[in-house]
């Protein structure tokens, strides 16, 4: 899918200028289809789950929102991952947790899949089987479309998500943003309570602001830790700067591709 947005004035071999529109590639498609439709294709017993794909229908609008993963999607979405697998490791949890890849989850009426998820695999009695933490990963999606995201899984009353990871892609220059957001009840609103920015420098070296991250215990779990051993989850500088190296590697290896 092609996008124009802006105008861009080209310099031609004869000196003179013409306009022609800036494409941008979006990986969202939209269809309008009946709560019905949704309910037999995609949250059916027989429906096999498409991984190439995140979905999000509301059945008020009646609008299937479609988003295809990119190369720098599934790059990222894996180093998240694989950091977070090895926090928990660290503390002896890395099987006691559940993961939401392409799961549907239920956001009072309205259906959205996160691009990754984790909870309990055993939450504590009376707390529905649900992500407590959600990564989100926006590509060509604008911040304020990322923070409504963020919104929808954090409220209490809608998705009832603890964490959310919201991690926006510069396709201009190697460059990624993490942020950690919460739910602040006092104020009925999400708060960015970290923001991190990886880049590539100069020298061809990742660089690093605002490290670690960190996912207190009881926020992931649902339960106070049994210490010494069961301490936060933390995402150290190391991890992080695996998961913007993956991003980096990818974003080299497409522009040495367009040279070759």
């Amino acid at each position: 899918m092609r996008n124009s947005r802006e105008m861009t004035n080209i310099d031609t071999a004869s000196g003179s200028t013409k306009t022609e529109p800036n494409i941008e590639t979006t990986e969202y498609i939209i269809f309008s289809i009946g709560p019905t439709t949704f309910q037999q294709d995609f949250l059916g017993p027989d429906v096999i789950p498409i991984h190439s794909i995140r979905t999000s229908f509301n059945p008020k609008t009646k609008l299937l929102i479609v988003k295809m993963t990119t190369g720098e999607y599934t790059e990222i979405v894996f180093a998240v991952h694989q950091a977070i697998n090895k926090a928990l490791e660290r503390i002896g949890l890395d099987e006691a947790i559940h993961r939401y890849l392409g799961v549907d989850i239920n956001i009072n009426g309205q259906w959205k899949q996160a691009d990754m998820g984790w909870g309990p695999r055993r939450p504590p009695r009376g707390c529905p089987k649900r992500p407590t933490v959600v990564l989100e990963i926006a590509v060509s999606e604008t911040q304020r479309n990322l923070h409504r995201d963020v919104d929808l899984w954090l409220d209490p009353v809608r998705g009832n998500a603890n964490v959310v990871i919201a991690i926006k892609v510069n396709r201009q220059r190697p460059m990624i943003s993490i942020d950690k957001w919460v739910w602040d009840h006092l104020n009925g609103t999400s708060l960015n309570s970290r923001h991190i920015e990886v880049s590539e420098s100069k020298t061809d070296r990742v660089q690093l602001s605002e490290g670690p991250l960190v996912i207190p215990f009881y926020l992931f779990f649902l339960r106070n830790p049994q210490i010494p051993r069961e301490t936060d989850v933390i995402i150290d500088n190391r991890w992080l700067q695996k998961i913007a190296e993956s991003f980096v590697c990818f974003v080299q290896s497409i522009n040495q591709s367009k040279f070759n």
